[in-house]
């Protein structure tokens, strides 16, 4: 999928994935997020999808997934979120969305979350998101997300929960 940066999105299992794909992606994820903890690996592993974006001369310029959350985390985050219905139909949470800086405003994260979630026609899908990240939310509203309940606090920062039928 090239852009006007002649870049290519490629996805993935993480099972296809090398251990140099998987180190690579967690890498961009943890400079994107500074709660990411030493359960990320294993996260990575079990996520359905994982994105990447290359430029041009093949740096990888961003990431995202699809991720298989368990049923406790995302009854965790509804609960927080005081939202009263069911987390059991939303089997994916897509998230671990980053853009290198240089690059960003390239709707890099949008090419990537469209293709992540048309992967999955059909499914119900969340995602979590900082109220103030307005690139982020502005995705997500693209994509047919709405905003429910109300922000909460997860490790060091607040976050506001996004639904997807």
């Amino acid at each position: 999928m090239p852009d006007r940066l002649n870049g290519t999105a490629h996805f993935k299992e993480p099972d296809a994935c090398t251990e140099e794909e998987r180190r690579a992606f967690a890498l961009l994820v943890r400079q994107g997020f500074a709660s990411a903890d030493e359960r990320l690996d294993g996260r990575i592993r079990d996520a359905k999808s994982l994105a990447f974006y290359h430029g041009g001369d093949d740096e990888l310029l961003a990431v995202a997934a699809l991720k298989s959350p368990t049923e406790g985390y995302r009854d965790d985050v509804f609960r927080k979120a005081g939202v009263r219905i069911s987390s059991a139909d939303y089997e994916h949470e897509l998230g671990w969305v980053f853009v290198v800086p240089a690059h960003r405003g390239d709707r890099i994260a949008e090419t990537l979350c469209l293709r992540l979630v048309a992967s999955v026609p059909g499914s119900c899908v969340f995602a979590t998101t900082r109220p103030d990240n307005v690139a982020m939310i502005r995705i997500l509203l693209a994509l047919d997300f709405a905003r429910v309940g109300k922000p909460y606090p997860h490790r060091d920062e607040v976050l506001v929960l996004f639904l997807r039928s």
